[in-house]
């Protein structure tokens, strides 16, 4: 499978889908300044990027796992087991750097299941991840009998309380994160394989191609930025919560989505899903301005699945 032909292919669905998202946030954003003179401020950009981090970062494996084809649902409790697991490890007294590693370790462990059971026995992915994340949601609620930990050192709170010449610190790691991403999918053999696990896993698999070597990684990798998501979240609020990531793989899936990745895979780029994540947040935060309550914003963002999805043909 050439790298070459496989991206021509693809390149006029990226252009078209591309301007179409930049129109929108175009609109988005002087409808919104006309709408609330907070809106178009250098802090309130910068408190939005702070908080689009989270989901931000789930959404950079997420693109690549439906791009191949499959879904992962576990993502927010995968985040909330290991906030936890970072609570409770510096609650035993470890040092706060070693009760992240601890996290992440968590975290790619979960991955790591996911993909051994999708991977290797071929068992339907939104099946297992949906398993993991009731069996996840559980776990984190025996753990730590629903009771927030805080307490943490001074500088924990760098990753996700400070910024560097008013940026955020974790902003900007957010933002290198989905610039090595972009490079891995568009100029590596492993972005060319993502995309053929996407188009035609049957063809792949018989290329010689390691199938499961590749989706076994792609999970890891969501189970490992899912954790990684947990530790900025826990330094943001100070807190770790047994209800950490709840409901976000919906704003995961929804950024992925209608950044123009293909439900069915084969189709979709991270810089789409990064326009579709800067939609999603300040569409939230827009509507928090002018007071428009989350109930309604939960239908908005339901109608942009609908219309994204909609268009989509297998």
């Amino acid at each position: 499978m050439s790298t070459s032909l496989l991206f021509r292919a693809i390149q006029p669905f990226r252009v078209n889908k591309m301007l179409t998202l930049l129109l929108l946030f175009a609109a988005m954003l002087v409808f919104f300044s006309t709408r609330s003179p907070y809106f178009l401020t250098f802090n309130n950009f910068m408190n939005v990027l702070n908080q689009m981090v989270e989901v931000g970062l789930i959404a950079i494996p997420m693109t690549l796992v439906i791009i191949s084809g499959a879904m992962d649902l576990s993502v927010g409790a995968i985040l909330g087991l290991s906030a936890v697991s970072l609570g409770l490890a510096y609650e035993s007294g470890m040092n706060i750097w070693l009760s992240v590693i601890v996290a992440l370790l968590v975290g790619s462990l979960c991955g790591s299941v996911n993909g051994y059971l999708i991977a290797r026995h071929r068992m339907q992915a939104i099946i297992v991840t949906i398993g993991m994340l009731v069996m996840l949601r559980g776990m984190i609620y025996v753990l730590n009998k629903g009771r927030p930990i805080s307490g943490y050192p001074e500088p924990f709170y760098f990753l996700g309380q400070h910024a560097i010449a008013g940026i955020p610190v974790n902003a900007i790691f957010l933002i290198v994160m989905f610039l090595i991403a972009t490079f891995a999918m568009r100029r590596t053999r492993f972005g060319t394989y993502v995309y053929g696990l996407g188009n035609n896993e049957e063809a792949v698999r018989y290329s010689g191609i390691p199938v499961v070597r590749i989706r076994f990684t792609l999970f890891v990798l969501s189970g490992l930025f899912s954790a990684m998501a947990g530790v900025f979240l826990v330094s943001r609020l100070a807190s770790a919560e047994a209800t950490s990531g709840t409901n976000i793989e919906l704003d995961v899936i929804t950024a992925t989505l209608i950044g123009g990745t293909h439900i069915f895979g084969g189709r979709g780029s991270l810089t789409g899903t990064f326009m579709g994540l800067l939609i999603i947040v300040f569409l939230r935060n827009g509507l928090n301005l002018m007071g428009v309550s989350v109930l309604y914003q939960s239908v908005i963002l339901g109608i942009l699945i609908l219309i994204a999805v909609g268009k989509q043909k297998v």
